[in-house]
């Protein structure tokens, strides 16, 4: 089986294809994307795009973070990348671009108004949105004055048994997390975390889950009532009605960058570089909370999190995706020592 044969399976079944009208932008094809942000994700933001763009035909392929990975692994080895434009999580791009020197730098319009610090200075990673970890429980099982409060709490033995995680081995964006704990956390003179911290939780009933969206539903559903989350599906949670409410640990919240890039040998770069002026545009960025479900990152977008809370409210902190792209392989190694696997 040939990988574009592979794509076309996974777009047909795991996936959605979005097929628009056809192109003067995308004259040389569709303008095709490689995502780890869910379709119920993706869908608002290509048709908040098409909107400018009526003549771009979009197909999008989703997979989770880590086999994403894998398939480009695979293509960009092959020199044949397969997508003009690729969506993960800052860590990860940086990650490809450091072993395969294939994406490309583009300067988008309008990228001024994106907050300095979350861009990137060669512009080859463009920032959509920060998503950042937090606490998602289910209200119909846990009162809030029972909730935990502080990422210490989840070792509490009344918890035993009903919390998840996302799995290293599965999911790319779960890497922020651990960096938090193992790195950020004891070198701020926090106490009590570090590796050890999730050989505590394994003791305690935690369960590894393969993604977000499978920790969103057994939240929402109760089979596990309580999820180390992004804001992302706490926020689709929200929209859905779900019985779920946020907590936001004092400690901080790691906040990745949900981002886009364009492949060096994308055969439709009028469309790429089209779709990464539109991620940074003021109409993106409001519609941020409700297509990837994170927090836009200008300074003139109104926004509050879930809940009411304000942004100033919360102690997000920016992850360190250089160490987390020159460890990614032993942060997994020793999370699984750690948890016993």
């Amino acid at each position: 089986m040939t990988t574009r044969k592979y794509i076309t399976m996974a777009v047909a079944g795991a996936t959605t294809t979005m097929l628009l009208a056809t192109s003067a932008l995308a004259q040389s094809g569709p303008l095709r994307i490689y995502s780890a942000y869910p379709d119920e994700h993706m869908r608002p933001l290509i048709a908040a795009f098409n909107e400018d763009h009526p003549d771009v035909r979009v197909e999008v392929s989703v997979q989770p973070g880590e086999e994403l990975l894998s398939t480009l692994e695979l293509e960009l080895r092959a020199n044949s990348p397969q997508a003009d434009v690729v969506g993960l999580n800052q860590a990860s791009l940086n990650s490809l671009q450091a072993r395969h020197n294939a994406l490309e730098a583009y300067e988008p319009a309008d990228i001024e108004g994106i907050r300095q610090e979350a861009r990137d200075p060669a512009n080859i990673v463009i920032p959509a949105c920060i998503n950042p970890y937090l606490i998602q429980y289910n209200t119909n099982q846990i009162k809030p004055e029972d909730a935990p409060t502080t990422w210490k709490d989840l070792l509490d033995p009344k918890y035993n048994g009903k919390i998840s995680m996302a799995d290293p081995a599965s999911s790319q964006s779960i890497h922020s997390f651990l960096w938090f704990v193992t790195q950020y956390l004891p070198e701020h003179g926090e106490e009590g975390f570090g590796w050890d911290y999730f050989t505590g939780l394994k003791n305690n009933g935690m369960r590894l889950e393969s993604s977000h969206g499978t920790i969103r539903d057994l939240t929402a559903s109760g089979e596990r009532p309580i999820g180390i989350q992004l804001l992302a599906n706490g926020q689709t949670s929200e929209r859905r009605g779900d019985p779920t409410a946020l907590v936001w640990p004092e400690a901080g919240s790691p906040g990745e960058l949900s981002s886009f890039a364009m492949f060096a040998g994308s055969s439709n770069k009028d469309a790429a570089k089209a779709w990464l002026d539109f991620v940074v545009s003021t109409k993106a960025q409001a519609i941020m909370p409700d297509a990837l479900g994170c927090a836009p990152i200008r300074n003139d977008v109104d926004y509050t999190l879930p809940g009411g809370t304000a942004v100033a409210d919360v102690n997000i902190v920016p992850v360190d995706s250089a160490y987390i792209t020159e460890n990614r392989e032993q942060q997994t190694a020793d999370f699984a020592k750690a948890f016993g696997q």
